[in-house]
């Protein structure tokens, strides 16, 4: 299989004495795993709860299989650790966002929690394939807040959905096919709230990933460095392998398009080519079978009431 480039950088930035960021990558067989993390809480329990969610993330997918419900076991799994970190008083408040990238190749799974963010750049256009869990980016979703007023807004960083802060875990989950020369920017809020994303789009167009995760960390302190900025770079092989995979995917997934995942609504199998059907089958099981024949038996019987004398 051919190497996957990819770079990972972390920066406190200029305004925090701590980097409460973590960043981490493990190659497989299948293609690799990429994750970043922004810890909240305190400088300490920040920095704990990140560490937490990348390394727990990592040990779970770690000679596994990997699989839409695997991914999301994961990050349950690291909410499960930081949530009882967070038990203790002097843990109290602790969380962290993650976004994690598994690249299954030729697929890419993503699972997302809170407002570090997972891009893509697909022949010359970059697409945002991550929603922010945010108070302010909730409110542009709904209409009531427009984009520039969030980036100004004094609760953009309050933040809705963070491993931890919960016993349950609340994970997106997107799946894509992926193309050859795809390219995947995950990254926290210290780089997204400070450049704009036709800033991300020029240097990701024109350099390699290592290049680019270099000159990204610092556009983002040239721009004053208010937060922790943490970048990671992959770009998929030119030749990518041709392989199905146990799991599924919905059909435009499958297609190439970045689609959310709903555990348990998915195809039974995993469509590797699409053919459009030359005419509309009608699969009818015995459960319809036996509703229809309910549905007879009772109206008959409403007739027979209907037209006795």
């Amino acid at each position: 299989m051919p190497d996957l480039v990819f770079a990972l950088e972390t920066h406190p930035g200029l305004k925090r004495p701590k980097n409460e960021d973590a960043v981490g990558h493990a190659l497989a067989p299948w293609g690799g795993v990429f994750v970043v993390a922004d810890g909240m809480g305190g400088h300490r329990t920040g920095e704990v709860a990140a560490r937490l969610a990348v390394e727990t993330i990592l040990e779970h997918l770690k000679g596994v299989e990997p699989s839409p419900r695997v991914l999301l076991q994961a990050l349950e799994r690291a909410n499960e650790r930081i949530h009882q970190e967070a038990q203790r008083p002097e843990n109290r408040g602790m969380g962290t966002t993650a976004t994690c990238l598994v690249l299954d190749l030729p697929y890419a799974l993503i699972a997302h929690v809170g407002d570090s963010r997972a891009y893509l750049l697909r022949k010359g256009e970059l697409t945002l394939l991550t929603e922010d869990h945010s108070w302010v980016a909730e409110r542009v979703r709904q209409g009531l807040l427009s984009p520039e007023e969030a980036k100004t807004h004094r609760w953009r960083n309050v933040i809705t959905n963070a491993l931890g802060s919960f016993p349950q875990a609340r994970v997106d989950l997107l799946g894509l096919k992926l193309e050859p020369g795809d390219v995947f920017l995950l990254c926290t809020d210290g780089l997204s709230g400070v450049l704009e994303d036709r800033t991300l789009l020029e240097v990701l167009k024109h350099f390699p990933p290592e290049e680019a995760a270099r000159r990204l960390v610092a556009l983002a302190n040239e721009w004053g460095g208010p937060d922790n900025v943490s970048v990671v770079v992959v770009r998929v092989p030119e030749e990518l392998p041709r392989a199905s995979r146990p799991y599924a995917l919905p059909l435009e997934a499958a297609k190439g398009a970045p689609v959310r995942l709903k555990l348990g609504q998915e195809p039974e199998e995993l469509p590797t080519q699409v053919m459009e059907p030359k005419g509309r089958r009608i699969r009818v099981g015995w459960r319809d079978i036996l509703l229809i024949g309910l549905w007879v038996l009772v109206v008959a019987y409403i007739l027979l009431g209907y037209f006795r004398p």
